[in-house]
């Protein structure tokens, strides 16, 4: 199958991954999210609005070609991807908030997606060709693939906790590889062959990167703004900067069928794994310092 890792691999990674964030998690997790709804607002709104403002700058200030403009716009109007929720887990983040976030986002961004990436094309293409999600077909995918799975595990840990602890070490290290496999697999075997792709990939990683740092930096003093706990922030700085890439390409590819769009969200997805966990860990060792800090303060 031509395009294996995008279309059946990477679904099922995240299936699986989305299972072991489960098992970390119980119902009375969801319960207090919502009873202090304020961290969910704040993700939402840095989710929702200023990530996508944050891409529409750095298209305005790059040099990049219309399409990659538009495929970068495309990143920033999805929702977090499940991977947000498999690092906040793994640096013991707000789990719960992560998945709430993720979840009411996907809802959300069904109707957010058409009118972002619309202004996009009118915008650097001069392409005022609307696009129209299938929207229980998405609503369905994305219940598939987050939500459902998510309170599979839930449910495992509730009814049989002994199970789902000793699996939760062994699927730190599987989660985050099944995840390297897909996007090495997207990049190697889905893009090999095409003209000038390691140039063009090449070309996309500082607009991503931009793109990324600068939402999870946003996303965090936005928490700081609202006086949120320092898990909260990290949590939906994480959440903000690690995208639905797999969404991202769906939309490129199948619903405005460009290559180049497409090969934005791959890239992206690429790395920002991994520049969520440097980011987390340093935000990890800052609130420490800050804690030290002001308690030493107090003793004065």
């Amino acid at each position: 199958m031509e395009n294996f890792f995008s279309a059946v691999f990477l679904p099922l990674t995240l299936v699986i991954i989305m299972i072991g964030v489960g098992l970390s998690l119980t119902l009375a997790s969801f319960r207090n999210i919502f009873l202090y709804p304020k961290a969910i607002s704040v993700g939402l709104v840095a989710q929702m609005v200023l990530l996508p403002l944050l891409a529409f700058w750095i298209a305005d200030v790059s040099s990049l070609s219309p399409e990659f403009k538009v495929g970068l716009v495309i990143v920033s109007a999805c929702p977090g991807g499940a991977s947000a929720g498999l690092l906040n887990h793994l640096l013991r983040g707000n789990v719960a908030l992560s998945i709430s976030l993720t979840s009411i986002n996907s809802f959300i961004t069904l109707l957010t997606i058409p009118f972002i990436t619309n202004i996009a094309l009118e915008r650097y293409m001069g392409a005022g060709a609307s696009i129209s999600l299938p929207v229980m077909e998405t609503v369905k995918e994305v219940a598939l693939m987050t939500v459902v799975p998510a309170f599979v595990g839930v449910m495992v840990r509730r009814f049989w906790s002994v199970g789902a602890r000793a699996a939760e070490k062994p699927l730190r290290f599987i989660m985050p590889t099944l995840l390297a496999i897909a996007f090495l697999g997207i990049i190697f075997f889905e893009q090999r062959g095409k003209n000038d792709v390691a140039d063009e990939f090449m070309s996309l990683v500082l607009p991503n990167l931009w793109l990324n740092l600068g939402a999870m930096a946003g996303g965090y003093l936005l928490g700081l703004l609202f006086r949120l706990g320092p898990t909260s922030r990290m949590t939906i700085s994480i959440e903000v900067g690690l995208q639905n890439s797999s969404l991202a390409i769906y939309v490129s590819s199948a619903l405005l069928a460009s290559a180049p769009m497409a090969l934005v969200a791959v890239v992206y997805g690429s790395f920002t794994f991994v520049t969520a966990i440097i980011f987390g860990v340093g935000v990890y060792r800052l609130n420490r310092f800050l804690r030290f800090w002001y308690k030493k303060r107090l003793k004065r």
